[in-house]
């Protein structure tokens, strides 16, 4: 970044107001910000965020060009006596954490070589870049703009769309496609017939379409001898706009498809079973474990090392705490907690008369 943001803006990207503009004056035109920062240790050309009371220390000593907050904290900063009331850009946002994400955006196409913005007519324009060591079939199809790293291995039938990224070490099996603007990070395995759409981002290690878990025991004189195995003939579509952390695996179905819809956000280390059906805008946390032919509800949450049984649904906009075990439907905007999975309510309520129960014996105990 040569010369940075303004607080103009950001002001235009955040639909913030500058909060201590009269305290500032004509001060704020004159400041640039070139990247974020952590509160502690923010300089005058940094962005930083508060809006958390776990900050309140670190905001007392923070000098930062610009400071992201809510309408909550504006008046307590105001009355704080803090310098930073008269030297920092302090901006009121209605939705502060939005706000980090949208300036997370504008900072990565200046800041980072990941970034990988929409795909513009120059990229339209552009013959494909194919590195000199990739493998690609004759028959696979490469539109305009795509890059294709080292060592990739590109199958029959193959389709990538207009500026397609594929980072070293990327395997497309056959009859795959992926869609415009979607960018496979080093390493990225894609079964034949998957299905990835627009601007969908899959991160290292990650591999789609492989077998689900199936096999079917072979049973002499009354015990299992054996396993047969269950070929998987289905496959994996993935919608428009989801992302996929590194070293997680969607599984391939066993006939009809695993489907990942629209805006979906994958963790890191996550298992998706064959069958498995996740619907618009839901969202996995690492660790998370889905068995064969769960489905989970529109805009759900589930929390970090939950498991999800077989053919357990999870509603729309309901949520599952971390660690968690559901092995039966969550109602839609319901939260699901523990193992064996209760209510929030009944959870907590359970823990409270452990914990009586617990001190009564202690009591009982004392001489």
């Amino acid at each position: 970044m040569t010369s940075g943001f303004s607080v103009s803006e950001i002001l235009g990207w955040t639909s913030g107001r500058l909060a201590n503009a009269e305290a500032l004056g004509e001060r704020s035109s004159a400041i640039l910000v070139q990247r974020p920062s952590p509160l502690l240790g923010g300089g005058p050309e940094d962005c930083c965020f508060f809006f958390s009371k776990a900050y309140q220390q670190e905001v007392a000593r923070a000098a930062p060009g610009v400071l992201i907050t809510a309408e909550s904290f504006v008046l307590p900063l105001q009355a704080s006596g803090l310098p930073i009331w008269e030297t920092t850009a302090i901006i009121a946002c209605p939705d502060p954490y939005l706000a980090m994400a949208i300036l997370s955006g504008k900072f990565a196409k200046v800041l980072s070589s990941v970034y990988h913005g929409s795909v513009g007519p120059e990229e339209m324009g552009q013959l494909p870049e194919i590195h000199p060591s990739a493998v690609v079939h004759p028959m696979a199809k490469i539109e305009n703009g795509a890059k294709v790293g080292p060592n990739c291995v590109i199958e029959e039938g193959a389709e990538l769309g207009l500026g397609v990224v594929l980072y070293p070490g990327v395997y497309i099996g056959k009859d795959v496609k992926v869609g415009e603007g979607s960018v496979l990070f080093p390493g990225v395995t894609l079964y034949e017939m998957t299905e990835i759409g627009k601007r969908v981002r899959i991160h290292a290690g990650s591999t789609l379409g492989a077998d689900g878990f199936g096999y079917a025991p072979i049973i002499e004189n009354g015990v299992p001898v054996g396993h047969r195995k269950i070929y998987h003939l289905g496959k994996v579509t993935v919608g428009d706009d989801a992302e996929i952390g590194a070293n997680s695996m969607v599984d391939r179905s066993t006939f009809g498809e695993t489907r990942i819809e629209k805006n979906v956000k994958i963790d890191n280390h996550v298992h998706v079973g064959h069958n498995s059906v996740i619907l618009e805008g839901a969202v996995l946390c690492g660790g998370v474990c889905l068995a064969g032919g769960t489905v989970i509800g529109r805009y759900a949450y589930i929390g970090g090392m939950a498991g999800i049984g077989n053919k357990a649904q999870v509603g729309d906009y309901a949520k599952v705490g971390a660690m968690s075990l559901v092995d039966k439907h969550v109602p839609p905007g319901t939260t699901a907690v523990g193992n064996p999975q209760r209510t929030y309510r009944e959870h907590f309520k359970a823990h409270a008369l452990l914990n009586r129960l617990v001190d009564e014996r202690e009591k009982k105990r004392q001489p």
